[in-house]
Order: C-alpha cells, then structure tokens, then sequence
C-alpha cells in the first residue's frame, strides 16, 4: 500500500509533463488554443500530484525532482514556444531574445528552488513563481484564439494590450531571479480548489472560458506585484514542525 502511495502521485506527474509535450506539438502545429489549454491542465495536473502526495503521505525524493521537470517543460519550454509562434517569431532577434528570455529565467529560477529550497515551495517562494509567467502568457494567447474579441483591438503584437502584456511578462521573468518573497496560495485548498474550478471552465463553453481565462490572468498580475506589498508574518524554517523534502544532489 505505502508504495502506491508514491506511485500514483508521480503517475500524476508524468500526465502533466505529457500534457506539456502536447502542448509544444500543438504550437508547432498551430494550434494555439490547445496548447494553450494543454499547458493549464499540466498546471492543474502538477497541483494535483503534490497536494495529493502530501495527503496520503506519499511524497518521494524522486517525485520532486520529477516535478521539477515537468516545470521546466510545460510551464518553461512550452509557452515560450506558444509565445514565439503566436508573436515573437514575427519580430526577429527581438522576438527569438525574448522567447530565450523566458527559457533561461525559467531555468535559472528552478534551480534556485531545488537548490536552496528545501521544503519546495510549501513556506512560501524566493522569486516569482514559473507558473505566473506561463499563465500570463497562455491566457492572453486563449483569449486572442478564442475569436470572441475583436482581434484588431485584442492584439498581442501590437497596441496597448501588447504593450501591457509583453512588458508585464518581461517584469515577471526579472521577478523569477529576484529575492522577492511570495506565498504559496494553493497550499490549502481553499485556494487550490478555485484554482481547478477555474481551470476546467477553459475547457467549457467558450463564453466561460474566456472569463476564466481574463480572470486568471487578472490573478496573475495581483500575485505578482501586489502581493509582495502585503505584510506578512516572517517564516521561521526552524521553528516549524513540517519536514523539509531532501533533494539529493547529483
């Protein structure tokens, strides 16, 4: 029994690095609303696994590393490739720097967190997030490919959405690297279940969808520079009763 409780967490987390892969399939094949969606349920699928790892007390050293390769494929690799196809491909150097941009930030702020985060991300992040970015980033792309908005106004090649949108995702990347403090507001479910119900609307009616999609990426500029203004009570690592996760180091 103790070992299905570790299988099946990481069986969870292999769907979400698969449903990352398809994702890049899919913007090669431009597809951008599936990929776009692909890349949110990875996202939901990599919630999942930890929180129910954590509830059957199956959390594994291999499951963490394992997870923190779904991370780079799927909330990494998989949208600055949706990016690049859908805009920055139009835009030469610029648009093929920015797209690495996304992949070197990427990287840089995962191995920081495997590093020197020990309790993985559950007292809270140094750095934004990598799935702030990929949200921001696929949302915005979902909703120009949904073909409910007028696309001239809803552009993300140009405008002032555009400006707003690259100019934000350019902020975030800066934020992956820095020292700034953020929560971890799925860590119950009071803030986990929200998140899936906003998820599996995008895979509704198409009205819904586009509202899930504004309101996500609406989350995702507060969480990122909004919140790091709020006061917060310091964490002591010491003081706290939860045992951190040890990454062995290759």
């Amino acid at each position: 029994m103790s070992k299905w409780r570790q299988v099946i967490p990481n069986i969870i987390t292999v769907i979400a690095m698969v449903a990352g892969f398809y994702s890049m399939v899919m913007s090669a094949n431009g597809n951008y609303l599936a990929a776009a969606q692909l890349i949110m349920l990875s996202m939901l699928l990599d919630g999942i696994d930890g929180n129910l790892a954590r509830l059957i007390k199956g959390t594994t050293d291999f499951g963490a590393e394992l997870d923190t390769y779904v991370d780079m494929s799927s909330f990494g690799l998989a949208p600055a490739l949706l990016a690049y196809q859908v805009v920055l491909k139009d835009f030469g150097l610029l648009g093929t720097a920015v797209a690495t941009a996304m992949v070197v930030s990427g990287v840089l702020r995962l191995t920081r967190f495997r590093i020197h985060d020990p309790y993985r991300g559950q007292k809270g992040y140094t750095g934004l997030p990598i799935t702030v970015n990929a949200c921001w980033i696929s949302m915005f792309v979902f909703v120009t490919e949904s073909g409910l908005l007028d696309r001239e106004w809803f552009s993300l090649s140009q405008g002032h959405l555009a400006t707003v949108v690259w100019t934000s995702s350019m902020l975030f990347m800066v934020l992956q690297v820095s020292r700034v403090r953020y929560p971890k507001p799925t860590k119950e479910l009071i803030g986990f279940i929200p998140c899936v119900l906003f998820v599996i609307l995008l895979f509704l009616k198409i009205q819904w969808a586009v509202s899930s999609a504004v309101t996500i990426c609406l989350a995702c500029f507060i969480y990122a520079f909004v919140t790091p203004l709020v006061p917060r009570h310091p964490v002591v690592i010491e003081d706290e009763e939860e045992e951190p996760v040890v990454v062995p180091h290759p």
